[in-house]
């Protein structure tokens, strides 16, 4: 059997804040093979970007306190790792697309040399090695005269520009595992397309497993093979993206789609999920949708669920959950 590229038990992760402790994630276990696409979605505040950013261990540790019962990164354990090493995976193992590229680029160094410091460090080359293969991952993802911007600061591009550059710095060293955090949110949707199929075809060219972190499910329909449901910082359903999509065993998934914007259902017809998300701050005792949903019974108040098989490969943390039954 091959061995995860990432194997999380029990993450937990919270932030200590004006006196007050804010529980972003809330003990997340999560496995990818290797070459595996998984899409992790959920509300503003559900803990997803957090969770993935621990990965990495790219969360301000002066502020933020990691635990787990396991982290592991291509056999690597994550936790407790110095610095150094953990220099040593970011980029060859796993490397990060953020949000806003503007606010994740240097602003003060050209685009060529921000992709050429990891191919300098990681793999030896010169200067001017380096600089011929950033232009030339500038033209694999499509950007035009990349000569001429290879040599321009981030604030000389479009979006669109920014975020391909972005994309071939964290594609450079050829990773084992790509985390794209929203990649595509602030783009019009002709440039989102484009980077949805450049993403697409570079995964596939070099075989790396990849996280899509979105609140948008419609979205990863398109690119994701098995898809992560999270809620107060904790997965409420995994499910293969066919079965997700087409039987939903947590009602806060099946929310999640019936408020999404489709084609062959009308603006009114779209119904939106009743409530607010929990707050981070207070600690979690029964199952945190039950304030927001219609099929909570006494159990659902006074315990949580665990994340339990339902069939079909699909997990769901659900009393009573839309199809099948937890056990």
């Amino acid at each position: 059997m091959t061995a995860p590229i990432l194997d999380i038990d029990d993450l937990k992760v919270a932030f200590s804040q004006g006196g007050r402790t804010i529980h972003a994630v809330r003990g997340v276990s999560l496995t990818l093979a290797p070459g595996e696409v998984v899409g992790v979605v959920g509300e503003s505040g559900s803990g997803k970007s957090v969770a993935m950013m621990s990965v990495a261990r790219l969360l301000d540790e002066k502020q933020a306190t990691i635990t787990a019962a396991r982290l592991d990164l291509d056999g690597h354990p994550i936790l407790g790792m110095k610095q150094r090493q953990l220099e040593k995976l970011r980029g060859p193992t796993v490397s990060y697309v953020f949000q806003d590229p503007l606010s994740s680029l240097n602003p003060v160094l050209t685009v060529g040399r921000q992709i050429s410091e990891g191919l300098r460090r990681h793999r030896g080359m010169s200067r001017t090695e380096a600089k011929d293969a950033a232009i030339e991952l500038l033209r694999q993802v499509g950007i035009p005269a990349p000569e001429l911007r290879v040599n321009q600061h981030p604030h000389e591009a479009s979006g669109g520009m920014r975020q391909r550059m972005m994309i071939a710095m964290a594609l450079a060293l050829r990773p084992k595992l790509l985390i794209a955090d929203e990649p595509t949110t602030a783009l019009d949707v002709t440039v989102q397309a484009d980077i949805i199929r450049l993403i697409q075809q570079i995964q596939r060219d070099i075989g790396m497993a990849m996280i899509w972190v979105t609140h948008d499910l419609a979205l990863l329909a398109r690119v994701a093979k098995r898809i992560v449901v999270m809620y107060g910082g904790r997965i409420v359903e995994d499910a293969p993206s066919s079965r997700l999509y087409s039987a939903p065993a947590h009602p806060y998934t099946r929310g999640l789609l019936d408020s999404t914007s489709r084609f062959d259902v009308s603006f009114r017809e779209q119904t939106p999920i009743p409530g607010t998300p929990p707050d981070p701050s207070l600690p979690i005792t029964a199952c945190a949708f039950a304030p927001r949903c219609a099929r909570a019974t006494d159990i659902c108040r006074t315990k949580i669920p665990t994340l339990d098989q339902c069939g079909g490969g699909q997990s769901v943390a659900c009393f009573h959950p839309l199809i099948g039954s937890a056990s």
